[in-house]
């Protein structure tokens, strides 16, 4: 009887593998081509700001690659404003998706240090 349950429970294990591969061989592949940065603009640190840090901003692309939209992931006070003026000035090729252009969204992290101040020793 423990043989008999065993070789169905091993019979039914195997048909599953097989239906799994089958399912994976159905799943559609997609080639995602991700958009390009073309041309980019540094941020300016601020001269009033003595904070360092990252500020992340997300990029919304259309399917041309223009920007369509920023939202702040992660902000600083006095660094947001920068980062984000920089980033809209960036230029993008568009993301493609089969060969078909599509809307897309890219992540921009800009690393603030402020500027040495005072006499170097």
């Amino acid at each position: 009887m423990r043989a008999l349950l065993l070789s169905i429970c091993a019979v039914v294990f195997l048909a599953g593998i097989g239906a799994f591969r089958q399912a994976i061989r159905q799943i559609p592949s997609y080639r995602f081509d991700p958009p390009t940065v073309i041309s980019v603009v540094d941020a300016v640190y601020p001269v009033q700001s003595l904070v360092s840090g990252t500020v992340v901003l997300e990029v919304s692309l259309d399917e041309n690659g223009k920007i369509t939209g920023v939202r702040v992931v992660k902000g600083i006070a006095s660094l947001t404003e920068p980062a984000r003026d920089s980033v809209l000035q960036w230029k993008f090729t568009g993301a493609k998706l089969d060969g078909k252009p599509v809307p897309s969204k890219i992540t921009a992290a800009f690393s603030f240090v402020p500027p040495n101040v005072g006499p170097r020793l």
